[in-house]
């Protein structure tokens, strides 16, 4: 009993001096987002989804703003929040390296974290995603991610919920069941982005409201107030598999699980919306 409270006391300790340290560290770093070829297409992305991944990386899981963000002394966040993201895009780049690197180490790097890549793997390693490898591409990784927490959550769903979210995408050709929706996300992924997509919402979505239904009250980043709703986005889905704000507060994960997912998201929907209209050009 006493070498537990000891041992919890230490890490809220660490975890206070981490977050003061970042804040000093932020106050007097003014660089600019590391080159990163992996987020350059978040310029391209809907306002909406913007918004989300700056409330991820600026606010707790109470909706107070984070000790150690950088984002809202920045003269673009006045000018473009929250109605013209596509203006901060490369703050929010560099806002989630700098989360995804340890703070005395980005002081050594100029003020920048990790590139985008070494962050994804560092999440999908620690949320226990198979088969990630650190020659595969941050896309790779991140479609990697978004299978496995679809898998957690399908795994959680009865035999109508799959009818229902199968039918609603119109996807056919494969059995309402869990195996059959999982084989037709893992085919979908490939053959047709924009559908995968689709199917991906609605499981997420679906996936919400049974952790609503079963009591799970836990609100990311203060989503809640900001018209979003219980547990939809990138918060609901870390807790599928199973993480609490507890589990996930080490070095930042409590930032960078949720914007990762976010991000993969938000790729796989440009990426389909892209090919939509290469095939109507």
């Amino acid at each position: 009993m006493w070498f537990n409270n000891c041992r919890q006391g230490a890490l809220i300790l660490i975890y206070i001096l981490y977050e003061v340290f970042s804040l000093f560290s932020n106050c007097f770093i003014f660089d600019s987002m590391r080159p990163d070829f992996d987020l350059q297409f978040l310029q391209f992305c809907e306002n909406e989804d913007l918004r989300i991944l700056c409330d991820i990386l600026m606010y707790d899981n109470n909706g107070k703003i984070r000790l150690s963000e950088g984002i809202s002394n920045s003269d673009e966040y006045l000018v473009s929040y929250p109605d013209n993201m596509i203006g901060m895009w490369k703050d929010l780049a560099s806002e989630l390296q700098k989360f995804g690197g340890n703070s005395i180490v980005n002081v050594f790097r100029n003020g920048h974290g990790p590139s985008y890549e070494k962050v994804v793997y560092d999440v999908c390693k620690r949320m226990g995603v198979h088969d990630i490898d650190k020659h595969d591409t941050a896309e790779e990784m991140e479609q990697k991610l978004l299978v496995a927490i679809s898998k957690n959550a399908i795994g959680q769903m009865n035999e109508d919920d799959i009818r229902s979210i199968m039918e609603e995408c119109h996807v056919e050709g494969y059995d309402y069941t869990r195996a059959g929706l999982i084989a037709a996300i893992m085919a979908l992924q490939i053959v047709n982005r924009r559908l995968f997509i689709i199917v991906i919402n609605s499981v997420m979505r679906l996936a919400s409201q049974i952790l609503v239904g079963r009591g799970v009250m836990m609100v990311g980043m203060g989503i809640l107030s900001r018209g979003i709703g219980i547990l939809c986005g990138p918060v609901g889905w870390a807790l599928l598999c199973g993480w609490t704000a507890w589990d996930i507060m080490g070095p930042a994960y409590r930032v960078t699980i949720p914007a990762v997912i976010q991000v993969a998201y938000m790729r796989s929907k440009y990426q389909a919306k892209s090919n939509s209209n290469s095939e109507c050009a």
